[in-house]
């Protein structure tokens, strides 16, 4: 995605800005989690439709809770999404919680992520067969703006 680089990662455990100015460290979770993708600002200059691209935000999937109970935080509990700002403090969950995150695609005529994730319908804390799988959208320009496409 234009603006945006990714570390995909299993055994990240948390994530923190470092203000170098200020000399303060903020981790982005406050206990661990088992981080799936991290996505940040690209420090390249990128352009989408002959425009310069600049993102300031952080989106991160992660496993932050141990939604089925089962004593870990793994890859078997339900995946989220959120965004951080550029300072690295959670704004908000960009796919509800009740939902676990799939794969996400990118539109680049309208510079938005599309995020596929499966609703926990039974309320387990786990996906399982048969499930929906809803698509939610993120306005890359301005990702507060977000919501469910189907």
């Amino acid at each position: 995605m234009p603006g945006i680089e990714a570390v995909y990662g299993y055994n990240l455990v948390n994530i923190s800005h470092y203000d170098i100015v200020t000399n303060k460290q903020n981790n982005f979770f406050e206990r661990p989690v088992l981080i799936k993708t991290l996505y940040y600002p690209s420090l390249s200059k990128d352009t989408l439709n002959s425009e310069p691209v600049k993102r300031n935000y952080y989106m991160v999937s992660v496993y932050d809770e141990d939604t089925n109970k089962d004593g870990f935080i793994n890859v078997k509990d339900l995946r989220r999404l959120y965004l951080f700002d550029i300072y690295g403090v959670k704004q908000k969950a960009l796919v509800p919680v009740n939902y676990s995150v799939v794969k996400s695609e990118y539109d680049a005529a309208n510079d938005f992520m599309y995020v596929f994730a499966q609703l926990d319908l039974n309320k387990n804390g786990q996906i399982n067969a048969g499930e929906q799988t809803h698509i939610f959208w993120i306005n890359l320009k301005d990702p507060t703006k977000s919501g469910r496409e189907y």
